[in-house]
């Protein structure tokens, strides 16, 4: 069966960021263009660094050290640079390719802290952890407490699928969190880099970027910012919506930065975003471990209970596993998010072999290449049986629990 061309949201938010609910933007017409054209050739990550000089939707003259994930057949590229950030070059915007001379790297701690510096400028600061480069205008402390959060969601993610198991690798790279001083700034940058729709929600993923844009959740007008770390942990488990949304961003970034999905590639929004959602039970009473992973989710079960009760098709699961128009539906997010946790959540509990043999299948798609929408339902089928009989014991599973 032919193959699409990849043609997702290319917004720089990517495929993930919580609360999508209002209608996808186009992938940017270089990323269209590129697929389009010819078959994309992915190329061994050991290759070189190279100098790309190449102008960028802006028409701006851009020159960028990288190294070449696929050349398409026409000349196009996806190019990586050493900080993760993915660029989409048509042959008519290439202007040239020179070797650099040595190996790619991706930046270290210390140089990705100068270039995040350099990029946002006064009044934010660098703040490192073993996994972590948080850059911040929230303060020292709120980010000294969000990289303990990020890295204690890590252990607990790498434990509990390498009991399941589920070959994973360390992220190559140090990854990056933008954490903002209040929910106005994040707006402001959230608007810029993702669009007003984003802007909205308490936290993104960029999958373009590879970088998690947060705010202080302690923050809030005429109040001084939770201080100190006991005080911040009170305060946003107050909010148990907001953590979560934190929580769920970081377990996209690690998803997508341990071998469990590969960025630009066909990840069924469904198994993206049902592992986001199946982290998202934090345990912040716990200082060393994360003992609640894989709980119920209980803001989820009870949005699947009311759209099962009030408003599900016989169809909708073949519905959610074609495709990710659900989710992209002001009117059908909500529910597509609730299914989506509570059938990530059942084939975990009950098909968990068969679960990570899937999980493992979908790691290994190729980048810019998009499946149609009956070829991924018989994928799935062929991971999990007849789709009628599964629906059946899926929601006994769910009614009994």
């Amino acid at each position: 069966m032919a193959k699409r061309p990849f043609s997702d949201d290319g917004s720089c938010r990517g495929i993930i960021a919580v609360r999508r609910l209002s209608s996808r933007t186009a992938w940017p017409a270089a990323l269209i263009i590129l697929t389009a054209t010819a078959t994309a050739a992915p190329l061994a990550a050991a290759d070189g660094l190279e100098r790309v000089v190449f102008t960028a939707d802006s028409r701006e003259r851009r020159e960028v050290e990288g190294r070449v994930l696929v050349k398409a057949a026409d000349g196009g590229l996806l190019l990586e640079d050493r900080s993760g950030e993915l660029y989409t070059i048509v042959p008519e915007r290439l202007q040239a390719r020179e070797p650099v001379g040595r190996d790619f790297e991706p930046l270290s701690n210390e140089e990705l802290g100068r270039r995040l510096l350099d990029e946002f400028g006064a009044g934010f600061e660098i703040v490192t952890t073993r996994h972590y480069v948080i850059c911040t205008s929230a303060g020292r402390t709120y980010a000294e407490w969000c990289g303990a959060l990020f890295e204690r969601l890590m252990r607990a993610f790498y434990t509990h699928w390498r009991s399941r198991p589920l070959e994973l690798h360390e992220p190559s790279r140090p990854l990056v969190a933008i954490v903002f001083a209040d929910a106005d700034d994040f707006a402001e940058y959230a608007t810029r880099d993702a669009g007003a729709a984003t802007a909205m929600s308490g936290g993104y993923y960029s999958i373009r970027t590879n970088r998690m844009v947060l705010f202080d959740l302690t923050a809030s007008a005429g109040q001084p910012p939770a201080r100190p770390a006991a005080e911040i942990t009170a305060k946003v488990a107050a909010s148990p919506f907001n953590v979560a949304t934190v929580v769920h961003e970081a377990t996209h970034q690690i998803a997508f930065n341990s071998g469990m999905h590969t960025r630009y590639a066909d990840n069924p929004l469904w198994l993206t975003e049902g592992m986001a959602m199946y982290f998202e039970t934090p345990d912040l009473s716990n200082q060393s471990g994360w003992r609640t992973v894989g709980r119920v989710n209980p803001r989820r079960m009870a949005g699947f209970r009311d759209y099962i009760a009030r408003r599900r098709q016989p169809e909708a699961l073949a519905a959610l596993v074609r495709d990710s128009g659900r989710f992209t539906n002001r009117e059908t997010a909500a529910d597509a998010y609730a299914e989506a946790w509570a059938l990530t959540w059942f084939l975990i509990k009950t098909r968990r072999r068969e679960y990570v043999e899937y999980l493992h299948r979908i790691s290994q798609k190729p980048r810019l290449v998009w499946d149609e929408p009956e070829e991924r339902l018989q994928e799935f089928i062929a991971a999990f049986g007849d789709l009628e009989s599964l629906d059946r014991a899926f929601l006994s599973y769910l009614a009994r629990r």
